[in-house]
């Protein structure tokens, strides 16, 4: 049997991994750029958050265009447009042009989460679905493990303009890559008869077709419960991936290079807990414990170990700086890996990407926020002291939404009057 499948799963790992680098490429070019542009941090703010913008606008229209279109040409097409609008960013002279690739480059990456759902779900068999979700999770923090040295090298040695360049051009090549290799099973010629077999034969997806109202989805106790957490996840996510490099550089007076080199080991600890999250919860349901039982488990736990980043603000060296972050980071991939699992699990069947649009709007809408709100919170108050508390708090009260909102109790089932709506629709197709 070919392995076709673990090829293009590998494929949106790199396509992750390549996503985060672009977006944190500005974080560490961001220093440089205060001072070349004479800007001050709540300026910064608003540029750093500016892709978020019209990621957050698009999620639900990239889903329908996926859905219609297919994922090859516009999947492929939106990550060309994502490394042209990096690329582009090098011609910025100041922080409107700056903001405005910014968006551009927002518009590039929006189809990310939806394209690989679906991708995985004729890829992936069912028993494979969780780990295949977990490679593309780990794309977040391993795009910034490698991302950091590499931008601090180019932005030590070549100068900032070619950050944006060198790492613009290897999106535009994974496009070239990905519109020439990816097809559906059914299309695919690397794969044999015995892979497109296996993939029907271990998938029950097809089988279960239900559907909830949109007043069900929008009112149901665990999706709103996964969709506040994730505003609190991604909101100290955000926090981190923009603002940690200027973080080490004005705690710890660190040259360039060296905050590329440090910025990276909290991400190697992320990558770390993006594996172990879904593997660990998946032993607890091994063992009989209830599904949203054991994914809150670790929802709760990695919100905690969140909170860890407000420890760096009273540590002395570097070293201990970077060890608080790592926790801190390991612990929200820990819950960023599980979140997709949970939200997998809740979702009706044919209803995957609505609800996967309603929890990453939510969630990107505080991610959108927590930019400009540290850089607003630094230049009132000249200290960390005011952002690094509003993360811890904001960690907090994750954990306790995960925690007390989520609930086996609380699973969505079809009604029993939508048994013989399927069996007319099918009767008149």
């Amino acid at each position: 049997m070919t392995n076709v499948r673990w090829r293009i799963i590998a494929m949106l790992l790199v396509a992750a991994t390549i996503n985060y680098i672009d977006r944190v490429n500005l974080s560490y070019a961001a220093p440089t750029l205060m001072k070349e542009f004479g800007v001050g941090p709540a300026q910064m703010g608003f540029v750093l958050s500016a892709f978020l913008w019209t990621y957050f606008l698009l999620q639900v229209p990239v889903g329908l265009a996926l859905d219609k279109f297919g994922v090859r040409f516009v999947y492929g097409g939106a990550a060309f447009l994502w490394g042209a609008a990096t690329m582009l960013t090098a011609t910025a002279t100041g922080v409107v042009s700056l903001a405005a690739w910014r968006t551009l480059l927002g518009v590039g990456e929006a189809p990310l989460a939806p394209a690989g759902t679906k991708v995985i779900g004729v890829w992936a068999a069912d028993h494979e679905r969780g780990f295949a979700s977990a490679m593309t999770v780990a794309g977040v923090p391993l795009g910034v493990f490698i991302g950091s040295p590499f931008i601090g090298w180019l932005l030590a040695d070549f100068g900032w303009q070619t950050v944006f360049i060198g790492t613009g051009a290897i999106a535009v090549l994974w496009s070239l890559g990905w519109m020439a290799y990816y097809r559906q099973p059914e299309q695919h010629r690397g794969a044999n008869d015995a892979e497109r077999s296996y993939l029907r034969s271990n998938s029950k997806r097809e089988s279960m077709p239900t559907h909830a109202s949109w007043r069900s989805l929008l009112t149901n106790r665990n999706i709103l419960g996964l969709s506040l957490g994730h505003a609190t996840l991604l909101f100290n996510l955000y926090f981190l991936l923009t603002w940690l490099p200027t973080y080490l550089i004005e705690q710890h007076h660190l040259t360039t290079l060296r905050t590329g080199l440090f910025g990276s080991i909290p991400w190697f600890f992320g990558l770390v807990g993006a594996l172990l999250g879904g593997r660990l919860s998946d032993i607890l349901v091994r063992r009989g414990w209830p599904i949203m039982r054991a994914r809150k488990a670790f929802l709760g736990l990695g919100m905690i170990l969140g909170m860890t980043s407000l420890l760096s603000l009273f540590t002395v060296t570097v070293t201990a700086t970077v060890a608080c972050l790592s926790v801190a980071v390991f612990g929200l991939l820990i819950t960023n890996s599980v979140v997709w699992a949970a939200n997998a699990e809740i979702a009706p069947t044919q209803q995957g990407a609505q609800v996967s649009a309603i929890q990453n709007c939510v969630g990107n809408a505080a991610g959108l926020l927590a930019p400009i709100m540290v850089g607003v919170l630094l230049q009132l108050t000249g200290s960390w002291m005011a952002p690094m508390v509003s993360a811890a708090v904001i960690a907090l009260a994750g954990a306790a939404v995960y925690t007390l909102m989520l609930s086996d109790d609380a699973m969505l089932k079809q009604p029993t009057a939508a048994i013989p709506d399927v069996r007319s629709a099918s009767l008149a197709r």
